[in-house]
């Protein structure tokens, strides 16, 4: 667990970002490719991650060798494994894409055509992967007859994986198909009406179901840049806010730095959010309790703020497609 024990001020001043960052892309060249612990077998979220951020901080070898593993693990209908073999769940295809695509844009001569042929692949497995239609009745409250993105084919759609595909289809050119304008429906109407999203649902039995940061934070990831953005969004953008203050896990903390840098990607004004802080004082914590690499590598990504790859999307326009859009 990387929960923090509460920290000083000055131990939080003993982590100084730049080295730290200078280690932490050595440590990345050295040993890329890993699973969620170290130690274990290597996993396609980690391994599509650790690539994602090589292409953060111009490692071209080490993102090369990590799409390379990927594309050596792609099932022959396009998928991606999670645990990078023919046995599912698969909806780690979605960042494999999103992997893919980065490291064609960060480097075209080494990528063509094999990195294209790979997301499109990824991309067609992703179109053919329904959640289920749920009847709900007075049971929920949202939208089940929205279809997203399931943990577990046969299953119903749940918001990380839908965001996490929304972001792939964004990320690869794909953001007009009706799959991907679907997901921002479904993504809309699961936002709980006092900010935030639970992991699917916003009622069951009249009871409205708690927020969680890490399905808020994606939510606000995979619309940004989006125009306009439903008022929903607005009170889940309160919500992450409120929460950088509270402790909280590093995963979650490196997606609610990047979902707070998009919602004020437009600003004019100077950045009003202390992220250096949060970012520093998660960084102590995995130096002083654990070592990480999947972890560190989500904080790297955090750290590039504005330049992280996981925001180099294109403005992208739903008008109309949820209720609650600012005119």
């Amino acid at each position: 667990m990387d929960l923090p024990s509460k920290q000083t001020s000055t131990q939080l001043m003993d982590v100084n970002l730049s080295d730290w960052l200078v280690e932490q892309k050595k440590r990345l060249a050295a040993e890329p490719i890993g699973g969620y612990a170290p130690g274990e077998s290597p996993m396609a979220e980690p391994v599509a991650l650790a690539a994602i951020t090589a292409c953060a901080y111009d490692l071209s070898e080490t993102a090369s060798t990590l799409c390379h593993y990927m594309q050596q693990a792609q099932n022959r209908d396009g998928s991606v494994s999670v645990g990078l073999n023919t046995e599912g769940p698969f909806w780690t295809t979605s960042l494999a894409c999103i992997a893919w695509r980065q490291f064609e844009l960060h480097w075209p001569e080494l990528a063509n055509p094999w990195c294209r042929d790979s997301y499109r692949r990824g991309l067609d497995f992703l179109f053919q992967i329904r959640g289920e239609k749920v009847l709900g009745g007075d049971t929920f409250g949202h939208d089940t007859q929205l279809v997203g993105w399931p943990w577990v084919e046969g299953t119903h759609s749940w918001i990380e994986p839908t965001a996490m595909a929304l972001m792939a289809m964004r990320h690869c050119g794909a953001a007009d198909h009706p799959r991907a304008i679907e997901a921002f429906k479904l993504l809309s109407d699961r936002q709980l009406p006092t900010g935030g999203a639970n992991y699917g649902n916003t009622f069951v039995l009249g009871n409205k179901l708690r927020p969680h940061v890490l399905p808020s934070a994606m939510c606000i990831v995979a619309v940004h840049r989006v125009t306009p953005i439903p008022e929903s969004f607005d009170a889940t953008i309160r919500y992450l806010e409120n929460e950088l203050n509270r402790p909280m896990a590093a995963i979650s903390l490196a997606w609610t730095i990047h979902a707070l840098v998009s919602s004020r990607w437009n600003n004019v004004t100077p950045f009003d959010l202390e992220l250096d802080w949060p970012l520093r004082a998660a960084i102590n914590r995995l130096r002083t309790i654990e070592v990480n690499p999947y972890r560190q590598n989500l904080l790297m990504l955090a750290a590039r703020m504005q330049q992280s790859p996981l925001l180099a999307v294109e403005p992208d326009s739903f008008f109309g497609l949820a209720s609650g859009v600012k005119s």
